[in-house]
């Protein structure tokens, strides 16, 4: 059996077509291929070789019609995007999608059940269309974990665009101790293609597993806004500050997980947080993993 991991070309996004209209580039998420690459781990944990692994569009699900393949849903999906082709047995873990996609999807989803979702939001939208759901959280929870006695000297603020941006209220109320040597980081990438070719996809794995590497080696305390820059840091044992603008669903399980500090008041924020203990969470995915892929082990 074949297994795939999820690469993201940007397809099918009104949005995004938009802009490259516009400017001639676009932006792509590496957060995004976050997920790709926890996927990547948790099958070295299974002992499934490379060999046995696809990248797998997640913007062109519905046309694939390559050998069959197990695909974990390890991403946000939108309406355009399912159902998936049938030639992809598809494997409900970090599921996220807005309402109005769920309900589109409603009868092929219900046979899909049960559905294991990132996020409290998710699992609910499906539960109240009768639709079994759990929630799992995001395999980039999962994510190796630094070496004993490993830390970092420099503080980093990972920025997104949008909703992602870290808030400008909340850099003014940073103490001036962590501006000494503060990285930035921007943890999106202008591309000049869309779609995304299989080789800018790959490109992006890789830029995004130096950034994770980065992180882990490199950082005493990660400054963020982004899903995909704080999960993957909990993983590794760094402490976050995560600081949203506005509440946002798709934190809900990282707010069983850490404070998730919202505005207009910032000034309450501890910005010498402790390391998260992610050691059973990591323990529940694995055994969760493994038992959704066991008909295909």
């Amino acid at each position: 059996m074949l297994f795939g991991a999820i690469g993201f070309s940007y397809a099918n996004f009104d949005h995004t077509r938009k802009v490259f209209e516009r400017k001639g580039k676009h932006s792509a998420n590496i957060g995004d291929n976050m997920q790709s690459l926890a996927v990547r781990h948790m099958y070295r944990q299974l002992g499934i070789p490379e060999t046995k692994i696809l990248r797998i569009d997640r913007d062109q699900l519905p046309y694939y019609d390559g050998p069959t393949v197990v695909l974990p849903m390890n991403a946000v999906f939108h309406r355009a995007i399912l159902p998936v082709s049938d030639r992809i047995i598809p494997v409900f873990f970090g599921f996220h999608a807005a309402g109005e996609t769920i309900l589109a999807h409603r009868d092929w989803l219900s046979k899909q059940e049960p559905i294991g979702c990132r996020d409290p939001a998710t699992a609910q939208a499906l539960r109240d269309l009768g639709i079994g759901a759990n929630v799992t959280g995001c395999l980039t929870c999962s994510l190796p974990q630094r070496a004993p006695g490993q830390s970092g000297t420099k503080v980093f603020l990972v920025q997104g665009a949008g909703k992602g941006a870290f808030p400008e209220a909340a850099l003014r109320a940073m103490p001036a101790k962590l501006w000494d040597g503060l990285v930035v980081v921007k943890q999106r990438r202008d591309m000049v293609r869309l779609p995304l070719t299989a080789a800018d996809m790959a490109d992006n794995d890789r830029v995004a597993e130096g950034l994770v590497t980065r992180y882990r080696e490199e950082a005493r305390l990660v400054v963020t806004a982004l899903h995909h820059a704080a999960a993957p840091c909990l993983a590794a044992g760094i402490p976050v500050v995560l600081v949203r603008e506005q509440a946002d669903k798709r934190f809900g399980f990282l707010q069983g997980l850490l404070p998730v500090h919202l505005g207009p008041d910032y000034s309450g924020i501890d910005w010498t947080p402790a390391p998260v203990d992610m050691t059973a969470v990591k323990a529940i995915q694995a055994a969760q993993f493994k038992a959704a892929l066991a008909p295909w082990l």
